[in-house]
């Protein structure tokens, strides 16, 4: 039977709202009501539910790239230590966990990365990104690590849910006639509905565990994605093409890291979900 009891942490954010449109059954705990790094309180809690969740799904993380370089010790916290623990408590509960990961656990040589593919992360958020998923690998649990990149989608109710690019390149939009962006960075797109109904299929499937690309189909530049929001906008803008060092930013980033996803079925082009959300009354 599909599992239908979960347990979303991080439940107020980009993905986690999702998740909680597609799991009405779910329990949903944002920062506002567990500190997930007080994790005896979270034992406690989670053991006192009634009835006990089929599963896990953390949406927690700590997301702010360039912040992690001035404090990698609440980057480590939070993307490294928390998802061991959790790893090895569902593991004692014998229900499965899913965790998301990132593209940035890559360097950005080879450009295009498939599920085995060795990581070389380049910052202190790869980094920590990557040792979440030896942590969760080391608990030997039923877990699936979810890489996925460049979310964007109807923003979360948490205060702490940043804006997404699309968001962004649109408020600019109302602003500017010139907009920059950059053309040597090529990432991975992901629609979060379609992040969070992959994992729910991730979730009724249960293939064996381990590590899991899940993305729109295709790539883009930031100057490509930003080109994509005003052509189907129909926003009229001198869009300039500029290379990454055009904005100097603290942590460093794969000059493209495309996740290709080979062990799931296949999400719709980006271009597609982007027009669907486009298109969707705010």
């Amino acid at each position: 039977m599909p599992i239908r009891r979960v347990l979303i942490l991080g439940c107020k954010g980009t993905l986690g709202g999702q998740l909680m449109r597609l799991y009405p059954e779910a329990t949903g705990w944002d920062r506002e009501d567990i500190d997930v790094l007080d994790f005896p309180a979270l034992r406690g809690r989670v053991a006192s539910l009634l009835p006990a969740p089929g599963a896990v799904i953390n949406c927690v993380a700590f997301n702010d790239v360039d912040g992690a370089e001035d404090r990698p010790h609440q980057a480590y916290a939070l993307n490294s230590e928390f998802p061991g623990k959790l790893a090895q408590f569902t593991r004692e509960l014998g229900i499965p966990l899913v965790h998301y990961s990132t593209n940035y656990v890559f360097d950005g040589v080879r450009g295009e990365y498939v599920e085995n593919d060795q990581p070389e992360p380049l910052s202190a958020y790869g980094r920590s990104k990557r040792g979440g998923e030896e942590s969760i690998a080391e608990a030997a649990a039923q877990c699936y690590v979810v890489r996925t990149a460049v979310i964007f989608g109807p923003k979360g109710e948490s205060d702490l849910s940043k804006k997404s690019f699309v968001d962004l390149m649109r408020d600019l939009a109302t602003k500017r006639d010139t907009i920059e962006a950059v053309s040597d960075e090529i990432n991975s797109v992901t629609y979060a509905p379609d992040l969070a109904a992959g994992t729910r299929d991730l979730l009724e499937r249960l293939p064996e565990p381990g590590i899991y690309h899940l993305t729109n189909r295709g790539s883009a530049s930031w100057f490509d994605l930003a080109g994509e929001i005003f052509r189907i906008a129909g926003k009229t803008i001198n869009l300039l093409p500029v290379p990454a060092t055009r904005f100097p930013r603290k942590a460093l980033r794969p000059p493209k890291a495309i996740l290709h996803n080979t062990r799931l079925p296949e999400l719709r082009p980006w271009q597609e979900a982007l027009a669907e959300f486009l298109s969707t009354p705010a």
